[in-house]
């Protein structure tokens, strides 16, 4: 018996403030510390700071990632400006200082 995966695709939440001036690089997303939401589902959202919201941040996520079936690929913002207001957690003050090429408005 084959396993199936099926993913729905639609318009996706959009972190960007001005969509013509970015940059991102593939980035693995894991899958470590995500809870399952109540479809036991686990997505970790577009505009979590990644690999953590401190120091040692690398960059935005860009897209939804879902994670349910382990580690997935995904995009990380490098360069760009962010609308703040679109973003479930703020990023800190110290991932904001190592995120020197992304702008929060």
């Amino acid at each position: 018996m084959s396993k199936f995966k099926v993913t729905e695709f639609g318009n996706s939440k959009t972190i960007l403030k001005f969509p013509d001036h970015y940059l991102n690089k593939p980035y693995t997303v894991s899958a470590t510390g995500v809870t399952a939401d109540a479809d036991g589902r686990k997505i970790v959202k577009a505009g979590t700071v990644l690999p953590a919201n401190d120091a040692t941040a690398e960059g935005v996520l860009f897209y939804d990632v879902d994670v349910t079936h382990g580690d997935a690929p995904g995009a990380l913002l490098i360069h760009g400006f962010v609308d703040s207001t679109k973003l479930d957690v703020q990023p800190s003050a110290e991932a904001k200082a190592a995120l020197k090429q992304i702008t929060f408005l």
